[in-house]
């Protein structure tokens, strides 16, 4: 990533070499108008940059840097690191002094807005993730209403009507009325089945992600390789492996005009890497798409990390990373 290379250390270091070279450039001509006390202000503004942006180590290295040119430069004798005189040693001493300051205080300073900035990340992630936890809530109160409720109340409602009948002793329309009644209850029957497949599949719980990898694969509408190396983790971990790779697949499906796709689910040092990739048009992103930014949520959840990018022939790959927490081993059933 960009951003993070330019926060490297070793950018930092180099933007602090550069800005010392700089400042001992601006501070050249002024060598005969000012005394030299003053003169070690100008490498300050170096310092408190690379501190700032790179953080607490570069600046302090830029810190001394700057000491180091400031005594080689300007403190008499010159050029040289040597020192001649209390007055000049002072001085020197003062400069280290506060560009070492400085750069603490910008550093610290830094480290503090970047902590500031990942509460604030994981106050909205807490927050987005509540607000699709009501969401699917509502959602499931929704077709619980609209499907199988409304089955099995027609259904109640077939009976009480095939009670009528039977006191009626009118035999032909109570068995018809029955039958009506099992019809309603059936559909309703596949309806929770399908209403609970999407909350937590059963062969999730049951057999673990290979058997659900395989399954969602088997039901996607082209050709899907599956590679499960991996047994059995915490439940969190293995529903959020499992919704990745759906949300995944349903996304290749809908949107990346592919023609095949894999998916590779290992563990090692304590992760669990979850990868799908196609090779369709590529392009997507997590801010794209409602469903890839519900899954970036779901993963730093976990303190997990999820890549989505494009793959140098065509095509996308997405990539988690999710904390373990536990050693893989099969469970009892």
């Amino acid at each position: 990533m960009l951003g993070d290379r330019r926060r490297s250390p070793l950018a930092g270091i180099g933007a602090g070499a550069l800005g010392v070279a700089l400042s001992t450039l601006v501070i050249d001509p002024l060598d005969d108008l000012a005394p030299v006390d003053s003169l070690g202000v100008l490498y300050i503004p170096p310092v408190l940059l690379v501190s700032a942006v790179w953080g607490l180590g570069p600046g302090l290295l830029t810190a001394l840097a700057s000491a180091l040119a400031y005594d080689y430069f300007y403190i008499p004798p010159v050029p040289s690191l040597a020192i001649s005189g209390r007055r000049n040693l002072v001085t020197l001493i003062t400069f280290v002094v506060s560009a070492g300051l400085s750069g603490l205080v910008a550093g610290l300073a830094a480290r503090l807005r970047v902590a500031e900035e990942k509460r604030r990340q994981a106050a909205e992630i807490r927050a987005r993730v509540l607000a699709a936890a009501d969401d699917e809530r509502r959602r499931v109160a929704r077709d619980m209403h609209d499907g199988a409720q409304q089955r099995l109340v027609h259904a109640m409602i077939t009976l009480q009507l095939a009670g009528d009948a039977l006191r009626r002793d009118d035999r032909a329309a109570a068995e018809a009325l029955v039958g009506e009644s099992l019809e309603h209850t059936g559909t309703a029957n596949v309806q929770l089945r399908e209403l609970a497949q999407g909350i937590m599949p059963a062969v999730l719980t049951r057999g673990g992600l290979a058997a659900a990898i395989e399954s969602l694969a088997s039901r996607t509408p082209l050709p899907v390789a599956v590679d499960v190396r991996t047994g059995r983790h915490a439940g969190t971990v293995e529903s959020t492996a499992y919704f990745i790779v759906a949300e995944a697949l349903t996304n290749v499906v809908k949107h990346a005009g592919a023609s095949r796709a894999e998916v590779h689910v290992s563990h090692a040092e304590g992760l669990l890497r979850v990868e799908v990739a196609d090779d369709g048009a590529g392009g997507a992103r997590p801010a794209q798409g409602s469903g890839l930014l519900g899954l970036a949520d779901r993963v730093a959840s976990l303190d997990g990390e999820l890549d989505v990018g494009d793959l140098p022939g065509g095509g996308t790959r997405i990539v988690a990373s999710l904390p373990l927490g536990d050693q893989p081993s099969e469970r009892r059933r």
